[in-house]
């Protein structure tokens, strides 16, 4: 069971449970398409003097002109599907700034209430961002860290200065984003010749195409695709899911006991990044690519599928019975956790209580988490729930200390539970 999961799991089951004493739970070219999708138009990029192409009469097509301010500085670039939607490039050059921007690949609609749309009101109503992407050799905002190379890596970035934990030291925009499902709508052609022309469109394409490659055969794949799937994140925006590149957060290697951890920001089309404990001076910077919790015999073949690389962190390189040791653990939390959803839902708060204890402490050997806020939040639910509520603040304090530390959400209703939980006692 995912984390994540477990804790919406028990946090909605205790809030259920503990109603009855007032709780208050929390919350490249290629052959043109067949046909157009504007008549009277050439597809793609085929060109003729008699007749525009389908790019240009796009946009003089009196279905979009709405009047309604858009934020792309381009043309779009749009090619006929399978599906018969067509898809299309749409660059906004000038997002966050003129070193930036973002392009794009999605279905074209007209419909207000589309993703597409709802995206556009995000890059119009998007402050103008400082130019601080990283330059190798360059440290234009004095962040926290640099680019430098690392053997057996390429590139990775590591810390300039001490970086105290819950500390956000990086936002990053979404430089290249693609409709989630594009490559299963067009030609491979059509797929490459959409990426190559969101990437030249950008301000400065090479900040994309000098990213990290994976493919074992680079002469036969092009740079945008190659690049676009080793670092790419799947994000959801405008109510779809979107794969999506952040060229900064991309420098950032992976570890499986990473020092720190990526947020999402759909309003923002961003991505910040938060020191998962204090980062030393001279200590490279870690992300994590896949689930916190996973074992090495499931995360190690998914990073070497998906990624291209054998970890080599000091975890997966250090001592084997290290390795073991930790995949116990983690063994042990996907153990307790549907154990503990069952006693909740038996009532038995007195057992639940043990094995959270239990669970703490795999989950703080471990590492695996930026705090432990929502296991403490737990306890105190269990607590609350068995009737003890002086062992119940106790821990809804610790919980929002750990919340309050790491900047994270639901500190506001962590402090309305333990100030309606001071009062009961006082009226007890």
């Amino acid at each position: 069971m995912a984390l994540s999961i477990l804790t919406t799991s028990l946090l909605l089951l205790l809030g259920t449970a503990s109603a009855n004493i007032q709780s208050q739970p929390p919350k490249q070219q290629v052959l043109p398409p067949l046909r157009s999708h504007v008549n009277d138009c050439l597809p793609g990029p085929v060109k003729h003097d008699l007749l525009p192409s389908c790019e240009t009469a796009f946009v003089s097509n009196e279905t979009l002109k709405s009047g309604q301010e858009k934020p792309w500085t381009h043309t779009p670039f749009c090619l006929d599907t399978k599906a018969g939607t067509p898809y299309c490039v749409f660059t906004a050059s000038k997002f966050q700034g003129p070193k930036r921007g973002i392009s794009i690949i999605a279905p074209l609609s007209n419909n207000a209430s589309s993703s597409l749309a709802q995206i556009e009101k995000l890059i119009l109503a998007s402050p103008k961002a400082k130019d601080d992407f990283i330059t190798v050799g360059e440290d234009l905002e004095d962040p926290p860290y640099a680019l430098r190379t690392i053997d057996g890596k390429g590139f990775g970035l590591i810390a300039t200065r001490k970086i105290p934990k819950g500390s956000i030291f990086m936002t990053d925009y979404a430089t290249l984003m693609a409709d989630k499902d594009f490559a299963a709508n067009l030609r491979m052609e059509q797929g490459r010749l959409l990426l190559s022309e969101a990437v030249v469109r950008l301000p400065y394409p090479d900040r994309v195409l000098k990213l990290a490659r994976s493919s074992t055969r680079p002469g036969d794949v092009p740079a945008a695709e190659d690049v676009m799937k080793t670092n790419s994140f799947s994000v959801e925006a405008g109510g779809h899911g979107y794969v999506a590149l952040f060229p900064d957060v991309s420098r950032m290697n992976h570890a499986c006991k990473p020092n720190a951890i990526t947020r999402f920001n759909a309003a923002a089309l961003s991505k910040t990044i938060t020191a998962f404990r204090d980062i030393l001076p001279g200590e490279e910077i870690t992300i994590s690519y896949t689930a916190f919790n996973l074992q090495s015999k499931i995360r190690l073949p998914r990073l070497k599928k998906l990624w291209g690389f054998d970890c080599s962190c000091n975890l997966c390189a250090g001592p084997p019975e290290l390795l073991a040791a930790s995949d116990a653990r983690r063994q042990k939390v996907d153990d307790l956790g549907p154990e503990i959803v069952e006693l909740v839902e038996e009532g038995k708060f007195d057992e639940a209580v043990k094995l959270n204890k239990e669970m703490i402490q795999a989950l703080t050997e471990e590492e695996i988490l930026p705090h432990m806020g929502d296991y403490y939040e737990i306890m105190g639910r269990l607590y609350q729930a068995w009737g003890k509520k002086k062992e119940a603040v106790e821990w809804f304090e610790k919980a929002l200390d750990e919340v309050e530390g790491f900047k994270a959400d639901g500190a506001d209703d962590l402090k309305r539970i333990i100030k309606a939980l001071k009062a009961e006692k006082k009226q007890a």
